[in-house]
């Protein structure tokens, strides 16, 4: 049987978005997201809380009070994301894949991604 569990996490950190061309003035957010993984219910659990919150603690480690446009080309909630889920996904164990990744910029504004 599959099925999946999520773990919430926040991070603060600046960033100026390019729109049009043109650079936004720098401001900062605490970004608040939630993942989502699927796998193989075994021996009553899918995968260890402890175990996914340290890959996913390492995923988002760089991005902790950065200035994400020294990491990103373009920091939109969308690539920022993105570039999370790649980073759990390569710490995921065999058998358990990403799911869905949900990344809020601020209270009002998020983006959603299903894999």
């Amino acid at each position: 049987m599959k099925a999946r569990i999520r773990e919430k996490f926040t991070f603060d950190a600046a960033h100026a978005v390019k729109i049009n061309g043109e650079l936004e003035e720098i401001h900062g957010h605490t970004f608040r997201g939630e993942i989502f993984i699927e796998g193989e219910v075994k021996e009553g659990y899918i995968m260890d809380f402890l175990e996914l919150r340290k890959i996913l603690d390492n995923a988002i480690a760089p991005l902790r009070h950065k200035n994400l446009n020294k990491i990103f080309e373009n920091p939109t909630t969308e690539n920022i994301a993105l570039w999370i889920a790649e980073q759990v996904k390569k710490g995921l164990p065999q058998g358990i894949r990403l799911h869905k990744i949900v990344l809020w910029e601020g209270d009002d504004n998020g983006v959603e991604f299903e894999f």
